[in-house]
């Protein structure tokens, strides 16, 4: 085949206007002929996909991983649910409802409103305890994206 011929076929190449036949043809010039120095680059292109072509993917992905994360994610967040209900019912027994409608004295009902807002407050406290946490990784993301 003739250098033109395949300068030109090149050109198209590179423009994705070839056919399969005309690549196929491409391929078996560069692998089967000498090349001109300044089309060395093309051989190497050529030479490389040919091999990729043949070559075949050993393992297949794993269809249960997925099924197995999720599976592993709900017994989690049984589990949290479960260790929840536990701690808040536990909790609540600490305040019962007969202790605060039988209270008749002024201040033994303020000294019980005082224990409730007192529990109340540590249940807060204890959810906004990790939020340190995010306000730190918020800044230094910021930092990062130049936001500040």
């Amino acid at each position: 085949m003739e250098l033109g011929k395949i300068e030109k076929l090149l050109e198209r190449y590179e423009e994705g206007r070839t056919s399969v036949a005309e690549e196929n043809l491409l391929r078996d010039y560069f692998l089967s002929h000498e090349v001109p120095p300044h089309l060395s680059s093309y051989k190497l292109i050529f030479r490389y996909t040919s091999s990729q072509r043949d070559e075949k993917l050993e393992t297949e992905p794993k269809m249960g991983s997925s099924r197995s994360k999720i599976a592993w994610s709900s017994i989690a967040a049984v589990l949290v649910l479960a260790l929840g209900v536990y701690f808040f019912n536990e909790a609540d027994q600490n305040l019962n409802q007969n202790d605060i409608s039988s209270v008749s004295d002024e201040e033994l009902a303020i000294q019980k409103t005082k224990e409730t807002l007192n529990m109340v407050s540590q249940l807060m406290n204890e959810g906004t305890a990790d939020l340190v946490y995010l306000q730190e990784f918020n800044k230094t993301t910021n930092k990062i994206l130049k936001t500040d």
